[in-house]
């Protein structure tokens, strides 16, 4: 009887170690697993980070610098158009950016165009006399002339808003070969605008940049580094696009 009592005593200690024991390993598998789970979720909740660049935002941020540029374009042409004057602009400000302006030359991005004032030019052929007295003889334009091609100008310009751009050629091919040069340097930027409105950008990119290297006194020459830009991208000219861009951006940053 002793010895029976001895063993149900022997037996309940074991089990009742063996129960501590058990609720002691459930209890640390309980905590390890509650570690893991937070170590996961903290892993989980940390940013992830891409390494490469990013090439579209770059051009979003030319694209923003260059839309806020033509806010300024426009609030300049407002004050640049209303100054008609025959003779070119005299403010230090002015001629550093026609000094600039006259050093682009694209060397082969468009075909080749012929230089009347060159050393081979034209120009150069002509007496020194005859040349005088041609000049002479086509500056001469009369008060009613100017007016006529002043009204003819505005007639073009509202023929190009309308697409109708047969007849509004036949308008500017003749204002082209005006001897006033503010009515020269309209009808070739209007000219230049029909091209580019018929997606003939390399066309219209020729015309620009006629006006900006030999009418840079006009206010258009604002309005044509801007379109320059646009061609440029269009055509695909990485380099010339930065050049113009560069411009029109230092010519801002001083004013």
């Amino acid at each position: 009887m002793i010895i029976f009592r001895k063993k149900i005593s022997l037996l309940l200690i074991i089990s009742a170690t063996l129960s501590f024991q058990s609720c002691s390993w459930m209890s640390k598998r309980k905590v390890l697993f509650e570690e893991e789970g937070s170590s996961s979720t903290q892993e989980s909740s940390k940013p992830k980070t891409v390494n490469g660049t990013v090439p579209k935002a770059q051009y979003d941020q030319l694209l923003g610098k260059y839309e806020a540029l033509l806010d300024k374009i426009k609030s300049a042409e407002a004050t640049s158009s209303s100054k008609m004057a025959n003779t070119p602009a005299s403010p230090k400000s002015d001629s550093d950016m026609i000094t600039q302006l006259s050093k682009i030359q694209p060397p082969a991005d468009l075909a080749e165009t012929v230089d009347v004032f060159g050393k081979n030019g034209l120009a150069n052929k002509i007496p020194a006399p005859a040349a005088m007295e041609t000049t002479t003889s086509r500056s001469k334009l009369s008060d009613s002339a100017l007016e006529r091609q002043i009204n003819t100008l505005h007639k073009a310009d509202k023929l190009v808003r309308q697409n109708r751009m047969d007849s509004a050629l036949i308008l500017l091919r003749d204002l082209e070969e005006s001897p006033n040069p503010q009515i020269k340097v309209r009808a070739k930027y209007y000219l230049a605008e029909m091209l580019f409105r018929q997606n003939e950008y390399d066309l219209a990119m020729q015309m620009y940049e006629e006006i900006i290297k030999k009418y840079a006194f006009s206010g258009l020459v604002i309005k044509s580094l801007g379109r320059l830009i646009v061609c440029s991208e269009k055509l695909k000219l990485g380099k010339k696009q930065e050049r113009y861009y560069s411009i029109l951006h230092d010519f801002f940053e001083r004013s």
